[in-house]
């Protein structure tokens, strides 16, 4: 167990990893250890040897996404509780999500050929996911990496956006991480104009299309999934709020 300002952190088991690092879930407790909190921990730990500006490239990056995030107050956005950015292996500490969507969807979406999620339970995941990517524009993010599996379910039914690994600030006057590569993203969601590097409110509106069309809603929806998935970024909807209002005028709201 591990003392952290105000509280206890103790290490429970790891529950995920990838290229840059791993999650663990933790328990926190308070400063006399009355009460605790279950949480996930994510570390920078890349799995191969980066060269050395490479690592300290990865590292900022790391560190862009733990401070964007933090600012991020909506409740359709993972917060971040607390981090250490100064650790030999920097790491921060936030919600733990009971599953994400990409493993509804594919691994509980049917049942005996029978759609066990209803249209109006996908619809109100889809209004939770675009009001995160509404605030996020509205405060000059652009999160570049919007996919299922950035999309984390929690006990109490909320999808909150995760993964902030690839988040720009169009406010911020700091140098761009550019060594790693102008094209980033998943390719499934990526908009062509990404291939050149270039990233817009539009890019992230294309992948909320491509997000949809995994929904597999009725067909009244798919004009929505077209012009979101337009091939020139100056075709689709202009903004998520626009996206989000033709969506209301289809449910009839």
């Amino acid at each position: 167990m591990e003392e952290f300002g105000n509280y206890f952190i103790e290490p429970v088991n790891k529950i995920g990893s990838g290229t840059f690092g791993y999650v663990e879930k933790v328990n926190v407790y308070n400063k006399s250890r009355t009460h605790k909190t279950i949480f996930a921990r994510k570390y920078f730990r890349p799995s191969y040897k980066p060269s050395e500006s490479g690592l300290n490239e990865l590292q900022e990056r790391f560190k862009r996404e733990v401070t964007y995030q933090a600012k991020c107050f909506h409740n359709n956005i993972v917060p971040i509780y607390m981090c250490n950015l100064n650790s030999a292996t920097p790491w921060f500490v936030m919600e733990i999500a009971e599953s994400n969507l990409d493993e509804i969807l594919y691994n509980n979406d049917c049942v005996e050929g029978e759609r066990k999620l209803s249209e109006r339970y996908k619809l109100d995941v889809l209004h939770m996911v675009l009001n995160g990517v509404a605030y996020l524009h509205q405060n000059g993010f652009l999160h570049r990496d919007i996919k299922s599996l950035n999309i984390l379910k929690y006990p109490d039914g909320t999808y909150k956006i995760s993964d902030f690994g690839l988040v720009k600030n169009l406010n911020s006057q700091s140098n761009p991480i550019t060594q790693i590569g102008q094209r980033m993203g998943t390719n499934k969601y990526m908009a062509p104009e990404i291939e050149n590097g270039i990233y817009s409110p539009q890019s992230d509106i294309y992948a909320l299309g491509i997000l949809m069309e995994e929904l597999d809603l009725s067909e009244k929806y798919d004009e929505i999934i077209e012009k979101a998935t337009q091939r020139k970024p100056k075709n689709r909807f202009q903004s998520v709020n626009e996206m989000i209002e033709r969506i209301n005028q289809i449910e009839g709201k």
